[in-house]
């Protein structure tokens, strides 16, 4: 059996609060824990092998963990590197990876999740170990690693699928064995560039820090970097072995950076636009009503009138909704009856409701339904809902409200499920709903769902696509599951 290697940790980190804090973690599970503040003064160190593993900043005084990798990896053949990065460095991330880094996490770090890293790491090592020592063992401890791990042949038919890919795709390993990777869980998009990458592979080139998207049985993406090597002999022959790391909360993070930037500025541009528009509108407005005194007698320039007036609304509306998204969120909570609120937004849309088809169903089964709430905001959430439900639905239109009472977090709450029996959501619709300036409509914003699902935060519940009983997530209309608590939080 192969040698144990030594716990010793090297934090290479130019703050040394944050060296303190990992040397206090770090100490509290067992390991030994050296420090430097600079590349200089890493290189300076005597004995790398006694490093298990090294934690890089990757930005330092003196150079980037980037630069600092290969003479790491030259010096420390044995020891992991994990690079600290922040929210906005993922392409520094996936580079280190590439040089490589054998992990990556994100600053201000997080005890537990360094735990994690250290962990995965663990697991590594020990695969390697077991690997040397017998299949079977290997077999024993790669499916205990939480990372995709997938071997293919080189007619990329699926020979192994781990636990943790069982669960980042919801695919169990005895649908999927046996068949085709490609049209299971590969865009059509990737197919070409990823077959290609299996052939290099096969021909004796490893692979490192490939990305793709793995489909999962939902319909959604999941965004994955590969670690892809050859597998000489597996079950009588050559295969890939490919390991796969989830990255999909690290982009997520990155574009909510992005998109956090990007809504400060237009929240200061749609204050002061707003204003002056607001402004200009009411000039013309007035103009527009002196004008129909005028034509008065003339009925085609009335209505070319009345044309400009709602084009004027529809842009000050517009206007609002883009500058509300912007703003914070304070709330005016008072006790209210729900399907008081509910029944007020149904009310307020008669205009578009005029000359349709429409059912509007209540089912509370009883329930009290009052809860602390803003009941202006709370309106401004069921009118989102209902009004996408009419613009999906042809007539007649079927609009149902059922109500449950739940608890959260150990405190009582109430569910609101709106459903309706349009053609329902397709998994992109299902995962984007909620995201700022999607929309599927010819007009708007695509704001009033995010919009919403502020709203709802903000009172402390949830906002969520459900799904229909027995039917796939695109059949049997939209159903929209709103959970409130029924006190402040």
């Amino acid at each position: 059996m192969a040698a144990i290697p030594p716990r010793d940790v090297l934090v290479i980190d130019d703050d040394p609060d944050m060296c303190e804090n990992l040397r206090d973690i770090l100490e509290l599970d067992g390991y030994r824990v050296a420090s430097a503040g600079s590349v200089a003064e890493a290189l300076r160190q005597n004995d790398w092998s006694c490093f298990a593993t090294i934690i890089v900043d990757y930005r330092l005084p003196d150079g980037t963990a980037e630069a600092l990798l290969p003479q790491l990896r030259e010096l420390a053949p044995q020891a992991a590197v994990i690079v600290a990065t922040g929210t906005v460095g993922l392409n520094a991330a996936m580079a280190a990876l590439r040089f490589g880094a054998a992990d990556f996490i994100l600053k201000p770090i997080d005890g537990e999740a360094l735990r994690a890293s250290l962990a995965r790491i663990d697991e590594r090592r020990r695969l390697e170990w077991a690997k040397e020592r017998s299949e079977a063992a290997f077999r024993t401890l790669i499916e205990a690693a939480p990372c995709m791990i997938v071997i293919l042949s080189p007619e990329h038919r699926i020979l192994y699928f781990s636990p943790f890919a069982e669960e980042s795709t919801g695919y169990k390993a005895g649908d999927v064995l046996g068949k085709n990777y490609f049209p299971i869980f590969l865009p059509p998009e990737y197919h070409r560039a990823v077959a290609e990458d299996i052939q290099r592979v096969l021909g004796g080139t490893p692979t490192r820090a490939f990305e793709n998207p793995v489909l999962r049985k939902d319909g959604t993406r999941r965004s994955i970097i590969w670690n892809v090597e050859r597998l000489p002999d597996y079950e009588g022959g050559p295969a890939v072995l490919a390991v796969g790391q989830d990255i999909t909360t690290l982009k997520q993070a990155q574009e909510q950076a992005l998109r956090s930037e990007r809504l400060a500025a237009i929240g200061q541009m749609m204050a002061g636009l707003t204003h002056e528009s607001g402004n200009a509108l009411a000039r013309s407005q007035s103009c527009l009503e002196m004008l129909q005194w005028e034509v008065e007698d003339r009925p085609e320039a009335l209505e070319l009138i009345k044309s400009v007036q709602k084009a004027q609304d529809h842009l000050k509306q517009l206007y609002e909704e883009v500058r509300g998204y912007a703003a914070p969120i304070v709330l005016q909570r008072e006790t209210w009856d729900l399907k008081m609120i509910w029944r007020q937004a149904w009310t307020n849309m008669a205009l578009l409701r005029d000359g349709r088809e429409a059912i509007f169903r209540e089912k509370t089964a009883g329930l009290d339904l009052h809860c602390a709430v803003d009941q202006f905001r709370l309106e401004q959430v069921f009118r989102n809902i209902l009004e996408n439900s009419l613009a999906a639905c042809r007539d007649p239109v079927q609009i149902e409200v059922h109500c449950a009472e739940v608890h959260v977090g150990g405190h009582p709450a109430v569910r609101v499920a709106v459903r309706d029996n349009g053609p329902g959501l397709n998994p992109e619709q299902r995962q984007r709903i909620f995201d700022p300036f999607f929309t599927t409509k010819t007009k708007g914003t695509g704001l009033g769902m995010a919009i919403a699902k502020r709203i709802v935060e903000a009172h402390g519940g949830q906002i969520v696509v459900g799904q229909v009983a027995n039917l796939p997530p695109h059949a049997g209309g939209a159903v929209i599951i709103i959970t409130l608590p029924r006190e402040s939080p």
